[in-house]
């Protein structure tokens, strides 16, 4: 349900109005004055429209050609005691934030909005399926009061993604403005919330609360966030085992089980919270990982998607096998590699 334009009549046309392509003048519930004022002062220039529905209201975003100067940290005098923290993501606590000298500096509840509508989302989805749904292999629409219980489906899904979003910008924000350098994961949330064979009920509910909980979303916004408000942020390697390494004596654990909340040292006997022991190590990683520069939401590659570790081959070893191919005529010899000259060239 959206619709991008890039060409055409596409303007705003006063604080509560905007043009758009085929659709004309359309009135705005929200004021567009701030966009229209840096279009007449020259500072903006839109380029495109986007057009969607989320199941509760219409949103028209514009794409626009504007430059922003990176601001100050806004720091507060109670908070330039910790100018690097590093943040841990989870599932129970959306984020936990230390300092390098084992200070917890935030903790955030997860506000798990998903799981909350759980009981009225069922029951309107029972709803739904007891009535004259849309039938794929006649072509029926659906009765009339079938979509207005998927209407009523989707402003469920709709208000818990804007309680979400809420939370998240809201946490990023406190942490882009007040710290000078931001440490976080580099997680896997594809793999994370990939159900795997055999997991039952527990891997259904594990993979929903990671999309609840949407920690990709945090780096992402804490990407071009720290950007806007002058800070930094670091991003620590995929391997490393910041939940598994001790932040008291530096012993690594080989195995550390989810279920376990608190971490308990086999070296030293250090007994603190998981969360809270990676938030510490990653805040202590600062000076060694490289740093990323922010940029805009939603450029780039996704870095080591589906990944997996492998061990390096020595140097100077050659991979082994042989090529299962058979050559054609006139092609390279056996045993030759790259690729064959350009016709008309001597090979």
């Amino acid at each position: 349900m959206s619709c991008r334009f890039t060409t055409g009549a596409i303007r705003v046309d006063d604080r509560s109005h905007v043009v758009l392509p085929r659709i004309g003048r359309v009135k705005t519930h929200e004021s567009a004055a701030g966009l229209l004022d840096s279009v007449t002062a020259g500072s903006a220039r839109i380029l495109a429209a986007t057009v969607r529905f989320d199941g509760r209201r219409w949103y028209c975003a514009f794409t626009v050609d504007a430059g922003r100067e990176p601001g100050r940290p806004a720091h507060v005098a109670a908070d330039r005691v910790h100018p690097v923290v590093g943040v841990d993501l989870g599932v129970r606590d959306l984020l936990v934030a230390a300092a390098p000298d084992g200070t917890e500096v935030a903790r955030m509840p997860a506000p798990r909005p998903l799981a909350k509508a759980q009981a009225r989302l069922r029951a309107v989805q029972r709803k739904a399926a007891r009535q004259d749904g849309p039938d794929r292999r006649t072509g029926g629409r659906g009765s009339k009061r079938w979509a207005r219980t998927a209407a009523r489906i989707g402003r469920i899904h709709a208000r818990a993604a804007g309680l979400r979003r809420d939370a998240l910008h809201q946490a990023t924000t406190r942490l882009a403005q007040r710290h000078q350098v931001v440490v976080v994961e580099n997680l896997n949330v594809a793999g994370m919330s990939r159900r795997k064979p055999g997991a039952g009920r527990g891997g259904r509910a594990l993979n929903r609360a990671i999309a609840d909980a949407a920690p990709g979303e945090v780096r992402r916004q804490l990407g071009y966030k720290t950007a806007w408000y002058g800070s930094q942020l670091t991003v620590a390697d995929r391997w490393y085992p910041s939940s598994k390494t001790c932040s008291a004596c530096g012993t690594v654990k080989a195995k550390l089980a989810l279920a376990d909340r608190q971490y308990q040292c086999d070296s030293c006997g250090a007994v603190l919270d998981r969360d809270l022991n990676a938030a510490i190590n990653l805040a202590r990683l600062s000076e060694h990982a490289p740093r990323v520069e922010g940029r805009p939401a939603g450029s780039g590659p996704v870095a080591g998607r589906g990944a997996i570790r492998k061990t390096t081959p020595p140097t100077g070893a050659a991979a082994g096998g042989d090529e299962t191919s058979t050559p054609h005529s006139g092609q390279q010899a056996a045993g030759q590699t790259g690729t064959a000259p350009p016709q008309g060239e001597a090979a």
